[in-house]
Order: C-alpha cells, then sequence, then structure tokens
C-alpha cells in the first residue's frame, strides 16, 4: 500500500468505528451528522484532498492522526487552528 492508500484506510476505519460509537450515545441524534450519508461524503472529499498533501516527513498514521483530529469536532480542542499541510486556501 502506498502512503496515501494508507491513510485512507486508517480515516476510513476510524471514521467507521467512531459513527459506531456514536450511534450508541444517548444524544445521537444531535450528532447525526457526523455520520450521516452527506456527513461521510464530506469527510472522505477532505480526505481524498489530504491524502495528496501529507508531507514526506510525516507517515499516514500521523496524518490520519492529525486529520481526524481536526475534522472530528469533539477531538478539536478549543484554540486549536486546521494543521497546516492540508488546509486549503
Amino acid at each position: 500500500m502506498t502512503k496515501q492508500e494508507q491513510f485512507l484506510w486508517m480515516v476510513q476505519t476510524a471514521h467507521l468505528a467512531h459513527a459506531i460509537n456514536r450511534s450508541l450515545d444517548d444524544d445521537a441524534k444531535n450528532h447525526r451528522h457526523e455520520f450521516s450519508a452527506t456527513g461521510t461524503i464530506g469527510l472522505a472529499a477532505d480526505a481524498l484532498y489530504a491524502s495528496e498533501k501529507i508531507p514526506d516527513s510525516m507517515s499516514a498514521a500521523e496524518a490520519a492522526d492529525e486529520f481526524l483530529g481536526w475534522m472530528m469536532p469533539h477531538l478539536r480542542e478549543q484554540g486549536d487552528t486546521v494543521p497546516h499541510w492540508f488546509a486549503r486556501g
């Protein structure tokens, strides 16, 4: 597998696990957008974009961790900023 493929596999797997866990929360209805088809397509589009921007010095696992740490709102801490390597602009 290429680094890009490894990243996409890790993001996909983590997103599936996340969706299962969030769907079991008592307030899952409030977070439906995180694991709906529309939300998943949005995340997948961003993951495809990011997969082409991973710095050479970063492993697929490091990239997936940074990507998901930003893209999953409950993992993001106040004051965090989008990692520069996949920021659009």
